[in-house]
C-alpha cells in the first residue's frame, strides 16, 4: 500500500526537515559545515543536470549567483 500523494509544499517541508536532520547528524559525526555544504551542492547539481540538462542547470546557478551577491542567503548564525 503506497502513501497518499502530498502537496508540493508538504514535499518541500519534509525534504527541508530531512535535510536539516542529515546536516545535524553529519556535523555531530565530525564533518564540518563547509564540507557538508559543498557535498550537498555537488549532489544537487548532479541531480539537476541529470533531470534538466546542463544549459538549464547553468541558468539556474547563474540566478543563484545573483541571489547570493544580493545577500539573499545571508543569515546570522547562532552557535549552540
Amino acid at each position: 500500500m503506497s502513501a497518499p500523494p502530498i502537496t508540493d509544499e508538504e514535499q518541500r517541508k519534509l525534504c527541508f526537515e530531512m535535510f536539516n536532520a542529515f546536516w545535524e547528524d553529519a556535523f555531530k559525526k565530525g564533518v564540518p559545515f563547509d564540507t557538508i555544504g559543498t557535498m550537498s551542492i555537488s549532489a544537487a547539481l548532479f541531480a539537476l543536470v541529470a533531470k534538466h540538462g546542463t544549459e538549464t542547470t547553468a541558468e539556474f546557478v547563474q540566478d543563484l549567483v545573483k541571489s547570493i551577491l544580493e545577500d539573499q542567503f545571508t543569515s546570522v548564525r547562532k552557535d549552540n
